[in-house]
C-alpha cells in the first residue's frame, strides 16, 4: 500500500517537502523519496535509513510544510494531529485512515476550529458515495486557512449564518460532502484553457476546487453579497481566481460570449425570474461553451411550496429542461441525494447520471448543457479562439490547431469533434452530427467532421443497414475534397476514406474495403500535419490484413512497406506542424507523433516476420499489436460487452 499512498500524496501535493509522523517502518518514506519528495519519517523504533528519525534519539524534526499521519483510534494520535495543527510552518496535513468509526466528525471539527479546511483537491466524484459521517475516507487532506482570513472569519462565526451560506470545506458531514461533490463533478467537465464563471459562488470554495483540479485559465466568482465576496477573495483569491459582486440575472460586467464554462450551483431557485438568469448565461457563454447547474428536486411541503424562505422556485426535471431548451443543448442529467435533509433524512449518498428522459427523482437535479453552437456562430466567427491552443497557434501557425479560417462554424469543433470535450451524450451528439451533415455546406470541413462522427456511431452500434447510404455520402464528399486547399477538408478526406473502409468491412464488402483503405493510405497528409499519418498508416495496415486474408502475400508486403515508409517520412516532418515550439508547444503533438512511430514499428514487425505468416499464422499475428491501428470502435465494443457482463453478474448475485 505504500506505493499507492505515495502516489495519492503526490497526485494532490506533487513532489513536496514532507514529514511522516508515527511511522511504523520505512516503506512509505522510501516510496516518497523515489517520487522526488524531500521526505523524513518519525517513529518510535530505530531504522537504518538516513531520513529516519527515532523518538529515542531526540533528533530535531525538520520543519516541512506537509505532515502525513496514519490515524489510529487512540487519544495519542488525535492529540498528535491537534498539536501538528498548531505548527505555523505546516500548510497541509495528509491523513491515512483505516476506516475507524467515530473519528471523522470530532477530528475534522477540531481541525476546523484550529483554522484548517479540507483541501480543495481532496474529493473526487467517485469518493462521494463511499463516504460516511463517522469514518474518514482512506485519504483525507487538509489545508491551512490563510492566517488573516482564519482570524477574521472563525468557523464558529460561519456556522451562525449556515442556512444562508457556508464554506463547505470548513464543515464536516453529508450535506457539506454533497456540495463539494457537485463542484468535483463540475471540475471534471472543465476543459484546458477554459474561462470559468462560478455564478452565485457564495464563499468561494467551489471556485477554489475548480482551480485546484483543472487547467482553467481563469475563474471568476460572482455573488450578490459583498460580505461573501470579501471572504472568498481573502480565502481563495489568487493569480487566476478572482471574486466580484454581481447579480446573476444581470451580469452587466461580463461581456457577451466571453466565458467557456458556467457553474451555477443552487442559484436559480433563489431568483424570481430564473429564465432571465438562463438568458444571461446564454449571453455570456461562447457558442461552444457549457453550463452545469444544480437545483433542489421538488423540495416542497404539504402546501406545494419550498419551506426554505430564500427559495422562490420549486423545480422538477421537466420545468428545468423546458426552461433551458430554448438556449441550450441538454447533454446530461444527474440525480444527487445526501442524508440529513428534510426531504429524505435517511437516504444514502448518491450522485449518478440518469437518462435525460428518466422519471427518477432525487434530492437535487444537476444538468449539463452546451450553448447552442449555431445561435451566434456567424456573428462571432471572427472572435473564435481555441483556449488551449491559441498560444501555440500564434507561434507556429500549425494547421492542426487552426480552426477559425477553415470551418464555416469553428465553434462546432469543441462541441462536435474534439474527443474528451465534445457533447458527452451519444444520442445528443448523434443528432447534432446528423443535423450538421445535412445542413452544412457540401464539401466543408464542418460537413466532413459531422459525417465522421456519424460514421463512427454506426460502427460502434454495428448498424449494418446504415452503412450503404453513408458510404455514398462519403464518396460524394471525397470527390469534392480532391481539389481543395483547405487542410481540414483534406484531413476529413483521409479520415472518411479510412472510415469508409471500416464500414465496407462491416457490411461484408472486402473488395470495397480494400479500395477505400488503399485510397486512404495514398492520400497526402502533409498539408495538414505529420500526425495525420496515423490514419494513412492504419489504412495501409488494414489493406495488408485484407490482402493476407485473400492469400495475397506480395500485396500485403507492399502495404506494410507503405505504412513503414509513411512513418519514416512523418518523422522527418517540420516539427512546427505537429509540436509547435519550445515556447508554446502543441500539447498533444509529440504524443501523437509517438503513435505514428508505434504504428510504423508494427508495420516493421509485420515485414520482418512475414515469412511466419504462411507456415504459422498463430506465431505471426501475436507479434503484431493490431489494437494500434485505429480499432477504437472494436476496443469500445469490448468494453461495452464487459460492462454488460458485469451488469448481468450483479443482477444474478442480487437474486
Amino acid at each position: 500500500m505504500s506505493i499507492e499512498t505515495a502516489a495519492a500524496i503526490t497526485r494532490v501535493l506533487g513532489p513536496c517537502q514532507i514529514v511522516q509522523w508515527n511511522a511504523r517502518d520505512a516503506s512509505l518514506l522510501q516510496e516518497l523519496l523515489l517520487m522526488g519528495c524531500d521526505a523524513y519519517a518519525v517513529g518510535q523504533c530505530s531504522f537504518e535509513h538516513p531520513r529516519w528519525i527515532s523518538h529515542q534519539t531526540g533528533t530535531a524534526v525538520p520543519h516541512k510544510p506537509v505532515a502525513v499521519v496514519e490515524v489510529d483510534a487512540d487519544k495519542d494520535t488525535l492529540g498528535l494531529i491537534d498539536t501538528l495543527a498548531t505548527y505555523d510552518h505546516l500548510q497541509n496535513i495528509f491523513l491515512i485512515s483505516p476506516g475507524f468509526s467515530g473519528v471523522r466528525r470530532p477530528l475534522e471539527n477540531q481541525l476546523f476550529a484550529r483554522g484548517w479546511r479540507r483541501h480543495p483537491a481532496s474529493l473526487a466524484v467517485s469518493d462521494y458515495e463511499r463516504m460516511c459521517d463517522d469514518a474518514l475516507p482512506r485519504y483525507a487532506i487538509y489545508q491551512r486557512v490563510p492566517a488573516p482570513a482564519a482570524s477574521r472569519w472563525p468557523v464558529a462565526d460561519l456556522l451562525k449564518e449556515r442556512n444562508l451560506h457556508m464554506d463547505m470545506l470548513r464543515e464536516s458531514g453529508p450535506r457539506a460532502d454533497a456540495h463539494v461533490a457537485r463542484y468535483a463533478l463540475a471540475a471534471s467537465l472543465v476543459r484546458p484553457g477554459d474561462i470559468v464563471l462560478d455564478c452565485a459562488c457564495g464563499l468561494g470554495y467551489g471556485a477554489a476546487l475548480i482551480a485546484a483540479k483543472t487547467q482553467a485559465s481563469k475563474i471568476i466568482g460572482v455573488d450578490v453579497d459583498a460580505g461573501t465576496v470579501a471572504y472568498a477573495n481573502a480565502n481563495y483569491g489568487g493569480q487566476n481566481v478572482r471574486f466580484e459582486v454581481g447579480d446573476a440575472s444581470a451580469l452587466v460586467h461580463i461581456p457577451d460570449a466571453s466565458v467557456d464554462f458556467i457553474v451555477s450551483m443552487e442559484t436559480i431557485e433563489h431568483v424570481e425570474n430564473w429564465k432571465a438568469v438562463a438568458r444571461e448565461f446564454a449571453r455570456v457563454l461562447k457558442p461552444d461553451g457549457r453550463l452545469i447547474a444544480s437545483v433542489p428536486d421538488r423540495w416542497m411541503d404539504e402546501t406545494g411550496k419550498d419551506p426554505n424562505p430564500y427559495h422562490y422556485q420549486v423545480f422538477d426535471w421537466n420545468k428545468l429542461r423546458e426552461g433551458l431548451a430554448e438556449d441550450f443543448v441538454l447533454e446530461a442529467r444527474y440525480v444527487q441525494t445526501a442524508p440529513g435533509g428534510f426531504k429524505w433524512p435517511q437516504t444514502p449518498r448518491q450522485l449518478r447520471r440518469v437518462p435525460l428522459d428518466s422519471g427518477v427523482e432525487g434530492e437535487w437535479i444537476l444538468v449539463v448543457a452546451s450553448a447552442n453552437p449555431f445561435a451566434r456562430a456567424e456573428e462571432l466567427r471572427a472572435s473564435f479562439r481555441h483556449p488551449a491552443f491559441a498560444d501555440a497557434l500564434s507561434v507556429s501557425g500549425a494547421a492542426v490547431v487552426d480552426f477559425g479560417p477553415y470551418y464555416d462554424n469553428p465553434w462546432l469543433y469543441r462541441t462536435l469533434v474534439q474527443v474528451g470535450e465534445r457533447v458527452n451524450d451519444n444520442a445528443v451528439l448523434g443528432r447534432l452530427a446528423h443535423w450538421v451533415a445535412e445542413n452544412a455546406r457540401p464539401g466543408s470541413a464542418d460537413q466532413g467532421a459531422a459525417l465522421c462522427v456519424t460514421g463512427y456511431r454506426i460502427l460502434e452500434r454495428r448498424q449494418v443497414k446504415e452503412t450503404g447510404e453513408l458510404i455514398q455520402r462519403i464518396e460524394s464528399y471525397c470527390r469534392i475534397a480532391e481539389d481543395t486547399t483547405n487542410p481540414h477538408v483534406r484531413r476529413w478526406h483521409i479520415s472518411l476514406a479510412f472510415l469508409a473502409g471500416c464500414l465496407s468491412e462491416l457490411s461484408g464488402a472486402p473488395d470495397d474495403a480494400l479500395k477505400w483503405f488503399s485510397l486512404a493510405a495514398r492520400l497526402d497528409w502533409r498539408s495538414f500535419s505529420p500526425i495525420l499519418a496515423t490514419k494513412t498508416i492504419a489504412a495501409a495496415f488494414h489493406a495488408a490484413r485484407i490482402a493476407l486474408a485473400a492469400d495475397d502475400e506480395a500485396g500485403a508486403l507492399s502495404f506494410f512497406q507503405m505504412g513503414f515508409n509513411t512513418a519514416l517520412e512523418a518523422a522527418r516532418g517540420n516539427p512546427g506542424d505537429f509540436a509547435g515550439s519550445i515556447e508554446a508547444p502543441i500539447p498533444f503533438g509529440l504524443a501523437e507523433l509517438g503513435e505514428v512511430m508505434d504504428m510504423g514499428s508494427q508495420c516493421a514487425v509485420a515485414i520482418a516476420n512475414l515469412p511466419l505468416w504462411r507456415r504459422a499464422p498463430s506465431a505471426f499475428w501475436p507479434r503484431v499489436n493490431t489494437k494500434r491501428f485505429g480499432l477504437l470502435t472494436w476496443n469500445q465494443a469490448i468494453e461495452q460487452e464487459n460492462a454488460a457482463l458485469r451488469h448481468q453478474l450483479r443482477k444474478a448475485s442480487a437474486r
